[in-house]
């Protein structure tokens, strides 16, 4: 079995080596005889982000438009691999659920798995409280407008199988592009999981505003009517 895992960018250079070595490690004690791959999907970074990921052995898609769900999108028609694992780059998400993820995917018929940060538990200082009760706020409108439930929507954690990778129509041009995977997943009929995960506080300066959560449940409003 083949497994990527895409690591979505914007100027990460102070965070992005020490993501690829924590999902290298995960990788080495790795018994299962698959092979795996680390992608960068890069939305324009002006930094030595990519620079510093090729020097890690990440495989650096060639994209440089501005925009998570735009990077997101091309990377989803570029990889090929059975099993694909989206985390954020910059430290946060815990590479040491990657293995749990999978489990769920080749095992117990799940077609997305979703980190939870809320069954999880939370580090001090990882999440302003407004932007908890913001994303706790779309996740309970993504809950009521959609068929599939989830206690963390706007999770940066998520696995996928290919069968639901290669057949979401991605058209979210940025941070809502997790709100797109869940949609989507619902339009598709596609079965949601979740583990809870440990999250931690990122290095460097959050690029989420409130102004992101408006986008982010306008964007369930719209393609739910």
């Amino acid at each position: 079995m083949s497994i990527a895992i895409l690591l979505p960018s914007y100027n990460e250079e102070e965070n992005i080596a020490q993501t690829i070595e924590a999902i290298e490690k995960i990788k080495s004690s790795a018994t299962d005889g698959n092979t795996w791959q680390i992608y960068l999907a890069d939305g324009g970074s002006t930094d030595k982000t990519r620079e510093i990921a090729k020097e890690h052995g990440a495989i650096v898609l060639d994209f440089s438009e501005r925009g998570k769900g735009r990077a997101i999108k091309y990377a989803f028609t570029n990889i090929d691999s059975d099993y694909l694992i989206i985390m954020d780059a910059d430290i946060s998400y815990p590479a040491a659920a990657i293995p749990q993820i999978l489990e769920k995917l080749k095992n117990e018929s799940c077609d997305v798995v979703i980190g939870s940060r809320f069954s999880g538990s939370i580090e001090q200082g990882a999440m302003k409280p407004l932007n908890s009760i913001g994303n706790q706020m779309l996740t309970i409108a993504g809950n009521i407008l959609y068929k599939n439930k989830t206690s963390d929507l706007c999770s940066g954690m998520q696995g996928f199988t290919k069968k639901a990778y290669k057949n979401m129509n991605i058209d979210a041009p940025h941070f809502e592009v997790e709100a797109n995977f869940f949609v989507e997943a619902d339009k598709k009929g596609l079965k949601i999981c979740e583990i809870p995960i440990d999250y931690k506080r990122r290095g460097g300066v959050s690029k989420l505003s409130f102004k992101h959560g408006i986008k982010i449940g306008l964007y369930l409003l719209k393609r739910k009517f």
